[in-house]
């Protein structure tokens, strides 16, 4: 180019600036029109063609002008990209000149420099401009894209059609800056040092394009393409100060950056070898981070790039993390620490498992480990939740050192009571890898590991008395190898002297030449042994070596050789390496005891967390007992058997759970066929053997579920019945014992089991082994009973004949049996052979009846009795010695007659008394079941194939068997039919109108029971059940408690059969339950009376106070049973829900742990029943809060705690503050103001609920002074304020107003201070004057009024509420209160399970499992109650 260019090109530090003029400098003469443009870029392209980059100065003004248009339209945008285009070009021809001018050996001249200079800034100048002008119009349509996609999408869609590939041509873009940038530019300048506005002009584009691309793999090379950029202006153009705190700017305000800057900073290193920036860029970030704390976005956004750096560039990291680990750390954002400390543990696993650490390194690493354990007690639930997951992390992939693996499970153990279940989640499955991971054995049983530990440091003391004995050998040794030495020392010089290089052949073995050297150097020829240990060295290989040495050196080190050979020959033998081994192995062991230890004190806690109301407590405590349990820790067989009483839990979830836990314990081997049924067997076997009885039932529904999901398949069936035979070798009798339980309780399920196999079963129940162990053949009778299929109704199975050979068998057997004083569990044997009868048999009665009848026959023998008192005079004593061996046996008035004519009465054994009463006892009771059920559906089968013959009509015939399943039990009709006459405004369907037309076998069957069983003359029962009185009555004639027991149980039993009998003596029966010092006699009365409420409702509801009433009893099993029956009848409705629930609740802190987990379990069961617990909350409140109770405060606090937390519904919460704060002015003591201050305060308010206590102000406002009721009520208000929305907060604003108002106290001017208060309990706050506006306390006191007029009314009065809800609720506790108790519908199910147990009952409770709770633990502590 000729023509030449004076002037300077200043970088402007806005683009207005280039159109002013000043002296020599650069500016634009002419800005042009939008319509001019198009022409002057046709000549501008020209130029480009032409490669003359030059033109820039004459053009100058076009670019400019294009890049100041404010326009955005289609023809701006346009100008814009042909601007770009051109741009590009023209710097690509100026990159092309500027190589090779500033690559040249000579410099340019001055004039060249200053042409290039100016080019080159103003070509750059224009083209990171317009770059910056595209970029943002380009931001803003994608903005406006996103915020109305809907309205604009057409104009928007037309808008970036305008910007094809603008991702390709911006990469473009910067590779050209890039490579412009490579050039030596500093030549340019005089002095050769490149402006910093040049540099920031370059670089802070880059940063612009850093914040707007994301970080897309496809984006990749942009990303690397910024970098090198920054990198060559931190390493050529000194941008090393403006780096980083640009890249701070970006990561505060970008989220997304976070992974572009981390692979940018790695490149910087990697590529250029930068690594002051990241140092400069960690302590900006530490800083900025200690000043915004608050901040959590700019917290999150550093967080990110860390954890992404952390992952590229771990060794990076390491040192810069323990400089500035604990200021990060001490940050108030909880996602920093986590990020800090994910990035620590992060370390550990990838750089610091290594055992040639270095000094820097193991330091680091242990101060990361140091951080993790302290931050398992952040103050942040977060926080804490996430460091186990670290450790967790750690753990797995074994990066934990084993100095830390105790000290960081014992922290986790601690874990297990955190508040936040996250939390504790994450601290079980904590412990449960360290348990799957642990390094010490695969059984940690503790007392094998003891013993091994104990075994192991008595060889370490042998060893140490070993080792002592060696060093006395080693010192004689000393002694003479220095008597010797001189003598040696001669002998091998001379050796040496004379056969320097003495060659031997290897035939010989090493080990050879040894046993020979030993008995020569012990005959102490040493000349021999000399050649003997030379041959030996040479045989070894060493030869070499001896030649190398000098005579001096070969002498000693002969003389060293022949020193070993010579303390083997005297037996010095070292143990040291021996004794260093034994002490790693104790040390081991003792570890493992240690780890041991730790991991059973989590035991405890699990055990409570089985009954927490979060549903992630409970399934982790099941998944760490059964991970326990499968290792051997002590105390979780404890946690297998409580996960037992989940089977009954009403959540699904819960009981898939331990059926899954019970499976993998029980079902998981590692063989397959035959050998993993017998493992299995073997497994179910031991588990059973370690059941609990009380847990006995929840066993066998889970044997039905593994039956029905055939994890209990045939193979496993089949090899039950060997263990069961003895057929399988090596079997135990208490093993066949155990098979042929669990064959029992597989039948239940699947009754083909048992009716298959009905043969073999009938000849081992009548063999000789039944007839050696009666468990046997009582076992056997159960299994038969399984042969009916509990799905098919009572009618559909054909009875066995009364006459057959099997039950003329066990009736022969029942008889040896029962006259057998040694017999184990005899009342478990009769009750099999009765159940079989009226379960089996044809005619049960007649067979029931002709036993008793003989029995009565061979008591009245007079051989008998004195082969009996014979006996027993022989045989030892079956009961203790403060009781008579035996009885006078009880007579009816015929037998009465015949012996005051024959002299005085017979005696017998007390204990065939005993039976005989429990016989009669379980069998009117079965007799009424079978009456009840079994006639009962019989006589309707009948009927109703009748009705089918006669009737011929489709539709009667429909009708009639559609009624044929109404009812299942005479019991349950009668209780329908009374329930349809009680409510005769109600018409009832078709199907109820027929069956009550049918249901006069209803009646007859009951008639049956009322008058005939028991009051028939000629009935045996009418004349037996007048000795069962007369022996309850006079339990100081009759005093074995065996014989009281059982007639106790049988008279509860014949109640249950009559209402008339029931009713007559009802009051003798509760003298009994309250008199008696027995008990067993309690218990069975207690369960006794639950089977006649079921019974009778209507005769027994009198006397529910007697049950109340045994909560206060001081015996553990008596109020144990006690609540189990409560809680079944109230959870089946037959009992209704009264103010006496209060009782129930002070269980919740009885001393018994059972009786706490079933209180706690019959709550949260009534909970979710409708309104039942809300309606009794304020009088349970009430009754605690009595000071005559005299409940200690925390234990009314800990009652309250639990219950209110199930109080989940806001409609309730509201009432039931209104009615608590009603209870102020009731309430005189400071006691009860407090209590109810502290139940108040456990509530959770929504604005309706904190306006209720701002119009109840008033009831509470004397009450405030004292300082535990204010101290509640704040508490209300700081948790209420937390996390409220605007409209909450302005409520819970105006409730602390009310209340500083209640606290003001005026001046000393006369007035007295609020109504109410106590001196000394007074609290002085300085308000401000004035109040609530009258009108607002005007409206408080009508709020209350109405609802103190609302309590008056009664049920019968409309309650005048805020909504309908609310009045429905209020309706629901009236009726709660005051409407008179009705016997609850049960299902057909439901009704016939109860029937059944509840014949049940026996002198041992059985029936107390079956009615009250599947669980029972025999409870042996006592308590005292007030």
């Amino acid at each position: 180019m000729s023509e030449t260019h004076d002037f300077q090109f200043i970088l402007p530090e806005k683009n207005n600036d280039l159109l002013n003029s000043r002296g020599d400098q650069f500016y634009v003469q002419q800005v042009y029109t939008p319509t001019e443009i198009p022409d002057q870029l046709v000549a501008c392209k020209s130029k480009v063609h032409q490669r003359d980059p030059f033109y820039i100065f004459e053009h100058f003004d076009v670019y400019y002008s294009i890049i100041e248009q404010s326009a955005n339209d289609g023809a701006a945008i346009r100008n814009l990209m042909r601007a770009f285009d051109l741009l590009y070009l023209t710097v690509d021809i100026l990159g092309g000149q500027l190589t090779p001018l500033l690559t040249a050996a000579e410099s340019p001249s001055s004039q060249d420099r200053g042409r290039y200079l100016n080019l080159t800034k103003m070509t750059l100048y224009l083209f990171v401009n317009t770059v910056k002008r595209i970029d943002v119009i380009v931001q803003q349509v994608l903005r406006d894209q996103k915020l109305n996609q809907q309205k604009k999408r057409a104009k928007q869609a037309e808008v970036l059609e305008q910007y094809p590939d603008w991702e390709v041509k911006r990469s473009k873009f910067l590779v050209q800056l890039y490579n412009v940038m490579q050039c030596p530019l500093e030549k340019l300048w005089s002095p050769p040092v490149v402006e910093e506005t040049f540099v920031t002009l370059m670089c802070d584009i880059c940063y612009r394009t850093l914040e707007v691309v994301q970080p897309r793999s496809e984006n990749r090379h942009i990303i690397d393409t910024l970098f090198q950029i920054f990198g060559l202006a931190i390493k050529r153009y000194n941008h090393a100060i403006t780096f980083p705190a640009r890249i701070l700017q970006i990561l505060r305000s970008t989220e997304h950056a976070a992974t572009a800057v981390a692979n940018g900073i790695l490149l910087l290193y990697e590529e250029y070898g930068i690594t002051t920036v990241f140092s400069i860029l960690m302590k900006d970030i530490a800083d900025a981070l200690t000043m915004d704390t608050s901040d959590t976005t700019v917290s999150r956004n550093f967080s990110n790039f860390l954890s992404e750096f952390s992952l590229i560039a771990p060794k990076l990291m390491i040192p810069h993390l323990s400089k500035l680990g604990d200021e990060l750390l001490n940050c108030e954002s909880h996602v920093l620490r986590n990020c800090v400390l994910q990035i620590m543990g992060d370390a550990v696993v990838s750089e610091l498992t290594s055992e040639d650490l270095s000094d820097d390194m193991k330091e680091a690493r242990d101060e990361f480990l140091n951080n993790l354990l302290d931050h398992i007690n952040d103050i942040s639930a977060h926080v804490r939740s996430k460091v186990l997951h670290i450790w967790h992390h750690m753990k797995e992939q074994h990066a934990i050192p084993l100095t830390y693996l105790i000290k960081v499970l014992r922290e986790a153990v601690c874990r297990l009571e955190d508040k936040s279940s996250m939390v504790r989640k994450s601290a079980i499955q904590l412990i449960k890898a360290f348990l799957e991971n642990n390094p010490y054995s695969g059984k940690l049983t503790l007392e094998e590991l003891m013993k091994k530990h104990e075994t192991e440091v008595e060889v370490m003391k042998q060893l140490d008395d070993v080792i002592a004995d060696e060093r006395k050998k080693a010192e004689d040794f000393n002694e003479q190898w220095e008597s010797i030495t001189p003598e040696l020392i001669p002998i091998i010089e001379e050796n040496l002297r004379d056969f320097p290089e003495m060659q031997f052949d290897k035939e010989e073995e090493y080990e050879q030449l040894v046993h020979k050297i030993l008995p020569v150097l012990l005959e102490k020829k040493y000349k021999e042994a000399t050649v003997l240990v030379r041959k030996a060295d040479y045989v070894m290989g060493n030869q070499e070596l001896s030649r190398l040495l000098k005579p001096d050196e070969a002498c000693v080190y002969h003389l060293g050789l022949f020193k070993t050979f010579l303390s083997l020959a005297n037996g010095c033998i070292d143990s040291g390496e021996k004794m260093l081994q034994q002490i790693k192995t104790v040390e081991f062991l003792k570890d493992s005891i240690e780890f041991t230890h730790v991991a059973t004190s989590a035991m405890p806690k699990m055990l409570e967390m089985l009954l927490s109301k979060t549903n992630t407590d409970v399934f982790e405590a099941v998944d760490l007992f059964t991970t326990g349990y499968l290792f051997g820790i002590r105390g979780t067989d404890v946690g297998m058997q409580r996960m037992l009483n989940l089977v009954w839990s009403s959540d699904k979830e819960k009981r898939d759970a331990v059926c899954n836990a019970y499976r993998k314990v029980l079902f998981t081997t590692d063989t397959t066929g035959r050998a993993h049924a017998i493992k299995v067997v073997k497994n179910l076997s031991k588990f059973l053997s370690e059941v609990e009885y009380g847990h006995y039932t929840a066993m066998e529904t889970l044997m039905g579920e593994w039956v029905g999901s055939e994890d209990i398949d045939a193979l496993i069936i089949q090899v039950l019945f060997e263990r069961f035979t003895l057929k399988l070798e090596g079997t135990t009798k208490n093993e066949s014992r155990l098979a042929l339980q669990l064959l029992i309780m597989a039948s239940q399920t699947k009754s083909t089991i048992a009716s298959a196999n009905r043969v073999l079963i009938e000849d081992i129940a009548t063999g000789e082994r039944a007839e050696q162990d009666p468990r046997i053949f009582t076992s056997c009778l159960q299994l038969l009973v399984n042969c009916i299929d509990a799905n098919y109704n009572n009618k559909y199975y054909k009875r066995c004949a009364t006459n057959s050979k099997f039950v003329q068998q066990i009736t022969n057997l029942f008889l040896q049996f029962f006259f057998h004083p040694q017999v184990p569990d005899f009342d478990a044997l009769a009750m099999s052979v009765f159940e079989y009868y009226y379960r089996i048999c044809q005619a049960p009665d007649v067979l029931a009846g002709n036993i008793a009848m003989e029995l009565i026959r061979r008591f009245n023998d007079d051989w008998l009795v004195r082969s009996a008192a014979a006996t027993e005079e022989s045989a030892p004593p079956t009961q203790g010695t403060d009781i008579p061996h035996s009885q006078e046996l009880p007579q009816t008035q015929t037998q009465t007659q015949s012996n005051d004519a024959d002299g005085p009465p017979p005696k017998m054994p007390v204990y065939l008394v005993s039976r005989f009463v429990f016989c009669i006892g379980f069998m009117i009771i079965k007799e009424m079941i079978f009456l009840d059920m079994d006639v009962y559906n019989n006589m309707k089968f009948r009927e109703e194939l009748t009705a089918l013959e006669e009737k011929k009509n489709t539709k009667n015939a429909i009708s009639a068997h559609r009624r044929q399943t109404v009812n299942v039990s005479a019991m349950e009709a009668r209780k329908r039919l009374s329930g349809v006459a009680a409510e005769p405004q109600q018409e009832p369907d078709d199907d109820l109108v027929g069956a009550t037309a049918e249901d006069n076998i209803a009646e007859d069957i009951n008639a049956i029971c009322e008058d005939m069983l028991l009051y028939e003359p000629n009935a045996l029962m009418s004349k037996v059940y007048p000795i069962i009185i007369d022996i309850c009555k006079r339990p100081g004639e009759y005093r074995d408690q065996q014989l009281q027991q059982a007639a106790t149980l049988t008279l509860a039993r014949l109640m249950t059969v009559s209402s008339k009998f029931c009713e007559t003596n009802m009051s003798f029966l509760m003298n009994i339950l309250n008199l008696t010092k027995n008990l067993k006699i309690k218990c069975n009365t207690v369960v006794g009376l639950s089977d006649l409420t079921f019974r009778f409702p209507n005769i027994i509801e009198a006397w529910t106070g007697h049950f109340y009433a045994q909560m206060y009893e001081s015996d553990t099993e008596l109020r144990l049973t006690a609540v189990k029956m409560l809680s079944h009848l109230i959870l089946h409705e037959m009992i209704r829900v009264k103010g006496q629930i209060a009782d129930i609740a002070v269980c919740i802190v009885d001393e018994s742990d059972e009786i706490k987990n079933i209180t706690k379990q019959f709550f949260k069961e009534i909970a979710n029943k409708s309104n039942i617990l809300y309606n009794v909350l304020p009088d349970i409140i009430s009754k605690l809060g009595d000071i005559n109770l005299q409940l200690e405060e925390e234990k009314y606090r800990t009652i309250m705690r639990y219950i209110l937390g199930l109080i989940q519904k806001d409609r309730q919460i509201e009432t039931l503050v209104e009615k608590l704060c009603l209870r102020f002015p009731v309430t005189r003591v400071e006691r009860q103001w407090r209590d109810i201050a502290y139940c108040l305060g456990l509530l959770t308010y929504n604005e309706r609920s904190i306006n209720k206590l701002i119009d109840n102000v008033q009831h509470f406002r004397d009450k405030v002074q004292v300082d535990e009721v204010y101290q509640s009520f704040k508490l209300i208000i700081s948790n209420t304020s937390k996390l409220a929305k605007p409209e909450l907060k302005a409520v819970v604003t105006e409730f602390e107003t009310r209340l500083n108002e209640c606290l003001q106290v005026t001046e000393p001017n006369g007035n007295q201070p609020a109504e109410g208060s106590q001196p000394g309990s007074q609290r002085a706050t300085k308000t401000k004057k004035g109040g609530k506006p009258a009108a607002k306390q005007q409206r408080g006191r009508q709020s209350v009024k109405v609802a103190a007029n609302n309590t008056r009314r009664g049920r019968n009065v409309r309650k005048e509420s805020s909504s309908e809800e609310e009045e429905e609720v209020e309706t629901s506790a009236s009726e709660s209160d005051e409407s008179p108790a009705r016997p609850a519908a049960h299902s057909k199910q439901q009704r016939r399970k109860i029937a059944a147990l509840s014949s049940s009952a026996s002198e041992d409770s059985e029936d107390e499992e079956e009615l009250a709770a599947p669980s029972r633990k025999t409870q042996s502590s006592r308590r005292s109650r007030k």
